[in-house]
């Protein structure tokens, strides 16, 4: 049997997660066209007869000028070290950044490359960034389209490939390593971001409180930098919020239920007594 984890890496909407949810076939990672969507390390565990493999949703390699971006490429580098695999994922549609060109100089002839996104752009335009990636020597190049779902199983496949040999490290009923209180908290800012403008998300912080285990009622305290973000997160009568918390109600699938509420907590992304506290 194989197993092992594998560091999946890219800069914010690459598509990292929509691809680890297409390879789990399951909504488990954050997917949002918003930058910073994911900011901890999500376990995904996929399971075949002879493997299982360990996707490990990272935060984006944008580059930032405040603490939380700082810790967020910390992390990253951190699960890259750790690793078995790392899988770096690439925007077809885009040239390579430095940040990228950085971290693939990292990469070693055991790790891998998906080009995304392929479906925006002719198959043509394709072959010049092979061209230009083959001064890397890795162990292989792959094309996908999460959106589509082209190229995904052979993206499974070859993964699974290119593990170790080792024995299973989860018990078969788990399907992602998160603490119940984060993945609770991080459900509510997935949905907190479908629809929100670009100022907003980069704010929103979402923790559970005081929350005994045993209870199926899950208090969740929205965290956002200023007032004015407060009343859009709440919406006219609250209708945002209320729409929210369903929609994470019908995703928890009876098992809990959350209550929200909306606090300020000004500048906490450059706030490091709040970002420890936030455990980011």
């Amino acid at each position: 049997m194989r197993s092992g984890f594998i560091a999946v890496v890219g800069r914010t909407n690459v598509g990292k997660s929509s691809l680890i949810n297409a390879i789990a076939q399951a909504r488990l990672s954050t997917v949002s066209w918003h930058k910073n969507t994911t900011r901890r390390a999500v376990r995904v565990i996929v399971r075949e007869p002879e493997v299982e493999m360990v996707l490990v949703d990272t935060p984006g390699l944008d580059v930032g000028r405040d603490q939380l971006a700082a810790r967020l490429f910390a992390v990253t580098e951190g699960e890259m070290d750790g690793a078995d695999v790392t899988l770096m994922v690439l925007d077809a549609a885009k040239p390579l950044s430095e940040r990228e060109r950085s971290v693939l100089d990292q990469l070693t002839p055991q790790d891998l490359v998906v080009i995304n996104k392929i479906d925006l752009v002719h198959p043509t335009a394709l072959l010049p960034k092979l061209q230009e990636l083959s001064g890397w020597p890795l162990a292989d190049y792959l094309l996908a389209s999460a959106k589509q779902g082209t190229g995904v199983v052979e993206l499974r496949d070859v993964l699974g490939n290119h593990l170790p040999e080792g024995d299973p490290m989860y018990e078969p009923e788990t399907k992602v390593d998160l603490p119940l209180r984060i993945w609770i908290a991080e459900i509510v800012r997935d949905e907190l971001l479908n629809g929100l403008r670009d100022e907003v998300p980069h704010s929103i912080e979402c923790r559970v409180i005081d929350w005994d285990d045993d209870s199926d009622e899950v208090p969740v305290v929205i965290f956002v930098e200023r007032t004015s973000q407060k009343g859009i997160l709440i919406g006219e009568g609250g209708a945002r919020l209320r729409s929210v918390r369903h929609r994470v109600n019908r995703r928890l699938r009876g098992r809990f239920r959350v209550q929200l509420e909306v606090k300020v907590a000004k500048e906490w992304s450059r706030d490091s007594r709040r970002l420890d506290e936030f455990e980011l």
